[in-house]
């Protein structure tokens, strides 16, 4: 199934018992959390969304919770996610899974997502001969032109085929000659980031025009992230906040901020020394925005376990912005305090379930 079947099964109420999201795509990832999320009323999320940190031997727990009529009455979503790509699922979690799937409650739908999994393990075989598997893969250039004239054509502007092959160039990576053959992709999280950018310097523009994409300028941006990933890399927490502030005061998106530190200590604790391809979705090439140099840094820099924390302490920050209840650059800068110092604060609780 791709990403935009499952957000229509989403829309129209057809929804299996369990579905199982991988790919490395970080932004077809981020779709499909908020077309869950806006699958769910407004006053019912407090009860029928429930986003989990999987646990080692704790899902059959998570699991009666789904078989519960939600409170209210409903439909509940629960959203399993793991950045070691379920790898410690125990064989109790197997059994469980295995136990539920056979006879799943029909008041709830659960989803796993996974970047890179170890598709030989017994758990993620489960899952893939039991859930639907959305897969989500970065677009070809070809892909992402169509997906980049459907999004602007929803806004209201159009674009010549040939100008939208330009701008998706600009954003497209090279895979890595030294590692595993792929395919060249377009960083979707990006280009969208730079064209909303673009929208809001021509507003009201009907159409695009190739002197526009002359506005399209993040160099800047890309110097400053190249030096946030760095200065984390390195555990020196003054050039960090001070790349963390450049980059909010150019605007730069705290979705794309989080993207790139998560990727970067995903690389370091996937690989080690050798980290290559970038499991969020993206691959190493010469572009300032690849974590690949930074990560071989951190894995020297950080140890497992501080990896282990920093990538936890990414999550409950991701949560927290997307919950909307705290100041976004506040929690950026306690993400990078945490970081750099190797401990949990106490700015970002560790929760479940999001107010929406």
């Amino acid at each position: 199934m791709s990403p935009a079947e499952f957000i229509a099964a989403l829309g129209g109420g057809r929804l299996a018992s369990a579905y199982l999201l991988c790919g490395p795509d970080r932004f077809w990832h981020d779709e499909c959390r908020r077309a869950i999320v806006q699958a769910v009323p407004a006053e019912a999320r407090a009860w029928c969304l429930t986003e989990v940190e999987f646990e080692a031997g704790r899902l059959n727990e998570r699991l009666e919770a789904a078989r519960q009529i939600p409170m209210l009455g409903g439909h509940a979503f629960f959203l399993f996610s793991d950045f070691e790509d379920f790898r410690r699922a125990t064989d109790e979690d197997y059994e469980a899974l295995e136990a539920y799937l056979a006879q799943p409650s029909p008041f709830a739908t659960l989803v796993f997502a996974a970047a890179e999994p170890d598709r030989r393990r017994r758990f993620l075989q489960l899952l893939e001969k039991k859930a639907v598997v959305v897969n989500l893969r970065p677009l070809a250039r070809r892909e992402a032109v169509d997906w980049l004239i459907r999004y602007l054509r929803d806004r209201g502007v159009e674009i010549e085929r040939r100008l939208a092959e330009e701008l998706a160039a600009k954003f497209e990576s090279q895979p890595e000659p030294r590692g595993e053959v792929r395919a060249a992709a377009v960083n979707l999280l990006w280009m969208r980031t730079e064209v909303e950018k673009l929208l809001t310097a021509r507003c009201g523009a009907k159409r695009l025009q190739p002197e526009d994409l002359e506005l399209i300028v993040s160099v800047r941006e890309e110097h400053e992230m190249g030096g946030l990933l760095a200065a984390l890399a390195e555990r020196t927490c003054g050039p960090a906040i001070e790349r963390l502030r450049a980059l909010a005061a150019g605007k730069e998106p705290e979705t794309l901020i989080l993207w790139c530190i998560g990727d970067l200590f995903r690389q370091a604790l996937k690989n080690g020394a050798s980290a290559g391809a970038g499991a969020a979705g993206w691959y190493h090439s010469a572009r300032p925005f690849s974590p690949f140099e930074a990560a071989r840094r951190a894995a020297r820099t950080y140890s497992r376990d501080e990896l282990l924390l920093a990538m936890r302490a990414v999550r409950a920050t991701d949560l927290a912005i997307k919950s909307s209840w705290k100041d976004a650059r506040i929690l950026l800068e306690s993400l990078v305090w945490e970081i750099v110092l190797g401990r949990r604060g106490g700015g970002v609780p560790a929760f479940e379930a999001p107010e929406m």
